[in-house]
């Protein structure tokens, strides 16, 4: 069999943007191994920009496959039906299925799709071989498959249940580095970095979040969280040096690294002596301590993203469920920096029953932990969240409201406009009340605090012009860094190692 992955790979923003680099995707990878395993043929469409259907038919009749599969995540959906639509008017006799996390979440609505004639539920490396050899044997596809829904010929869905997923990741062969170009991924060109990804699943249940809705379509949820050993997981790592001897580091996309201390530890020892390569990761606040700092730090981190989310402890608990204190943020906070580790901070706003005051305390927050950048979103109810039940409960989602809208919620307290005031503005607003930190104490500060907060809140205040005019500025900037990231990204990584340096510096 001949089969093409279809990777819409952009958002909204840049999506005519041509010529800016793609991220690599895991999941796309380790199939691919498991298929050409097996004997078949993979292939990839990359699409970074949406083309026009000329273009990309082109593309998918260069390939002749025999079966298609789309990988989507939500906010693609609106691209990937026009995608299939577009095969079902031009090449409908291909076979088109769908994976990824919105068809595993939702797939009534995926297999609803015009041109798409099923749905992958869950992880897909060997239900999508056995689903692709019986396509090859038979000339038509398995009606009873584990771990998808089909649409007949006479358009019945056929609702298969879930197969476990596979508890040893030693098993699964390495992912197929060739079918993505390392050398021209997002990460490489911007840092010569090359994103990896060595476990599965996270722990916790953080009601804004998929990974917990992923765990929840399994009827075994006691070892969802899973590594590769640390020897099979260092095995990995070299193999991608291997192929790209250039990479200076690694970014590892799991969940939580350190999530399991023991395996971490192990892990560290390894990598220091075969890899020897700085890295970044993403890590929680309750899994840190001076111990953990120090070997970060000593394996080559340097750069690490925690989620925050929300800088006001009882809305974290009782919405989010992030039972964490203030004060052991900042604590952890200042620990990172004080070993020479930068620390970067996701920050979502615009969440349900929020307000513009409780925004100001996540922004205060950072300011207090001295984050030395912050990644912040507008919340978006993914499907089967129970974040997502929480905004439908308040009455704050508008079925009017575009799938590809910035600001997904319709709240009367904390209106569209003032949510992207607040995320244009973050970090400007992170400056400001950084300052009246360093600069004030005790009731003085409490004073310039309180009057900063009542200028921001005015009803006088001129937010929303101020959200159109940062707006601009932030996306010309983000287009500006990523085409410079292409055009001269020699230049780029410089600057970007030089800023990095600097910051590490500071922070010790």
């Amino acid at each position: 069999m001949k089969y093409l992955f279809i990777y819409p790979d952009f958002l909204e923003i840049s999506k005519d943007v041509k010529n800016i680099p793609g991220n690599y995707n895991e999941g796309i990878a380790s199939i691919s191994a498991v298929l050409k395993a097996a004997g078949h043929e993979v292939g990839l469409c990359h699409l970074t920009y949406m083309p026009d259907k000329a273009d990309f038919i082109r593309e998918v009749a260069a390939f002749a496959p025999d079966m298609v599969g789309f990988t989507i995540r939500t906010s693609a959906m609106t691209f990937a039906a026009e995608l299939a639509g577009w095969l079902d008017d031009e090449m409908p006799d291909i076979y088109v299925m769908a994976g990824g996390y919105h068809p595993s979440l939702a797939p009534e609505e995926v297999v609803a799709l015009r041109g798409v004639d099923a749905a992958c539920i869950g992880e897909g490396e060997f239900v999508c071989l056995d689903f692709v050899n019986y396509y090859a044997e038979h000339g038509e596809p398995d009606l009873k498959a584990d771990s998808f829904w089909l649409m007949d010929g006479e358009g019945r869905v056929h609702k298969n249940p879930v197969r476990p997923y596979v508890t040893d990741l030693d098993a699964l062969p390495f992912p197929d580095l060739d079918l993505f170009d390392y050398t021209q991924l997002r990460s490489n060109i911007q840092q010569n970095t090359a994103e990896v990804i060595v476990s599965r699943g996270c722990l916790y249940s953080c009601t804004y979040c998929a990974n917990a809705q992923l765990r929840n379509i399994y009827p075994d949820k006691t070892r969802y969280t899973r590594f590769r050993t640390p020897e099979n997981a260092v095995r990995l790592l070299e193999r991608v040096l291997e192929k790209d001897p250039k990479i200076e580091g690694f970014s590892f996309n799991d969940a939580i690294l350190n999530v399991y201390e023991d395996w971490f530890y192990t892990f560290t020892a390894l990598y220091k002596e075969r890899i020897r390569k700085k890295y970044t990761c993403n890590l929680r606040f309750n899994h840190l301590d001076e111990r953990m700092a120090k070997e970060l730090a000593d394996s080559g981190c340097y750069l690490v993203t925690i989620g925050l989310e929300n800088g006001n402890e009882e809305f974290r608990k009782k919405y989010l469920r992030r039972s964490m204190e203030n004060e052991h943020i900042i604590k952890v906070s200042r620990l990172l920096k004080s070993v020479g580790i930068i620390v970067y901070t996701y920050n979502i706003v615009g969440l349900p029953h929020e307000t513009l005051a409780l925004s100001l305390e996540t922004i205060k927050l950072n300011a207090r932990m001295h984050s030395d950048s912050v990644l912040v979103s507008a919340f978006y109810p993914y499907p089967t969240t129970e974040l997502k039940k929480i905004a439908e409960e308040g009455g704050f989602i508008d079925p009017s409201v575009h799938p590809l809208d910035p600001v997904q919620l319709r709240m009367p307290q904390y209106p569209k406009s003032d949510i992207l005031y607040t995320k244009y503005s973050f970090q400007t607003l992170i400056k400001k009340y950084r300052k009246l930190y360093s600069a004030y104490t005790g009731e003085e500060l409490s004073q310039k605090i309180a009057r900063l907060d009542r200028v921001i809140l005015s009803k006088y205040y001129p937010r929303r012009l101020i959200a159109a005019v940062r707006k601009r500025t932030h996306l010309a900037e983000v287009l500006i860094k990523r085409v410079a990231a292409r055009v001269l990204p020699s230049l780029y990584k410089a600057l970007r190692r030089k800023r990095d340096d600097r910051q590490r510096t500071m922070n010790r």
